[in-house]
């Protein structure tokens, strides 16, 4: 196999592992019994983040906003439209996945990996602990049998189950133990960074959130980075150090955690503030709440302008003649929003 071509360091600061540039990924539409291409799926559309070494980026939305197909493309399972993918390695080396073929991402793969919603249809029922949560190394190579064995009985024992469980099959465990066996099957190889897929999303409450303070304590011991996608608010809020907010294919705003949850700037992050319940809702009286109405668009046919302007409540006519940029504001923060600056919304913090 080829040498990976390396990009010069000047290319990404040194504090950042994974560099996302102007993401693209069209799905084609084919009509007729000839698969004419008649138009396109634009699922992702000008996305561009960075995501820093040991920090937690969370990653909020509509379902059909995107947020699954950035993390899908990010590890290339997924080939991209057009853009940019850079990563950090273990080495300092800096790589463009976007570049990069099947063969040449074989051996980067170990150094990312991928915790998927389904704790149920993500792991075969056919295979025991010991060769599903070793099948990366048997893939990649890693280890003598007696060691894979040694290994993965490591791992039960880090992620909360007992060794004695390693010739056990899926079936005889919960949903919240099956999703540490997803995760313990994605610490195989040591990776620098994890995907986290709606990972708690299918879990009881008190579950998910044991399940996320294991992701923690994880984190801290192995010196992770985790991009983590899901639904729940108030669970991307104890979890991330910044949070990245999705709309039909497109980034909206991306702030700390805390400045997005006290003020957000775009209009479409107050709405989704808005549906956050309140532990005590005589607590925050005075706290408006902005209904969103309507659907999300059809992604085979966006609205102009600005996506979110047909159920904004603050559209003025730039709006829809305009696609606003994502900016740099103040504190660190990015907003795509003409008058982000001009608008006062309410946060879920009070």
């Amino acid at each position: 196999m080829s040498e990976l071509p390396v990009l010069d360091h000047s290319s990404l600061p040194d504090d950042v592992l994974f560099s996302v540039r102007n993401l693209k990924k069209y799905f084609p539409i084919q009509a007729g019994w000839l698969k004419k291409h008649v138009g396109d799926v634009k699922a992702i559309d000008d996305v561009s983040l960075d995501i820093r070494k040991g920090e937690t980026l969370g990653l909020v939305g509509e379902s059909g906003s995107g947020k699954s197909t950035v993390a899908r493309l990010m590890l290339r399972a997924y080939e991209l439209t057009d853009g940019q993918i850079l990563f950090r390695r273990a080495n300092n080396e800096i790589v463009d996945l976007s570049k990069l073929s099947d063969r040449e991402m074989r051996p980067l793969r170990a150094e990312m990996q991928m915790i998927f919603q389904d704790p149920y249809s993500s792991l075969n029922p056919r295979m025991t602990l010991l060769e599903l949560v070793g099948e990366p190394m048997v893939i990649h190579g890693v280890g003598s049998p007696g060691e894979i064995k040694d290994r993965v009985a490591e791992l039960l024992k880090v992620v909360g189950l007992r060794p004695e469980f390693i010739n056990r099959y899926p079936h005889a465990f919960s949903g919240g133990q099956r999703q540490r066996i997803g995760i313990a099957r994605a610490l195989a190889l040591n990776p620098s960074f994890i995907a986290a897929d709606e990972a708690v999303s299918a879990l009881d409450v008190s579950v998910a959130a044991q399940n996320i303070n294991l992701l923690q304590d994880l984190q801290e011991q192995f010196g992770l980075t985790y991009l983590f996608i899901t639904h729940d608010l108030g669970m991307v809020e104890h979890i991330s150090d910044r949070v990245g907010v999705m709309y039909l294919g497109r980034l909206m705003e991306v702030a700390p955690t805390r400045s997005l949850f006290s003020r957000p700037l775009h209009p479409y992050t107050e709405a989704l503030m808005a549906a956050v319940p309140q532990p005590d809702p005589r607590g925050n009286r005075t706290r408006k709440r902005v209904p969103l109405k309507g659907e999300i668009a059809n992604a085979a046919n966006p609205p102009s302008g600005c996506n979110f302007h047909p159920r904004c409540p603050y559209a003025q006519p730039k709006c829809s003649a305009e696609v606003p940029a994502l900016r740099d504001v103040e504190g660190g923060r990015q907003v795509r929003c003409h008058f982000a600056e001009e608008l006062s919304l309410v946060g879920a913090v009070a």
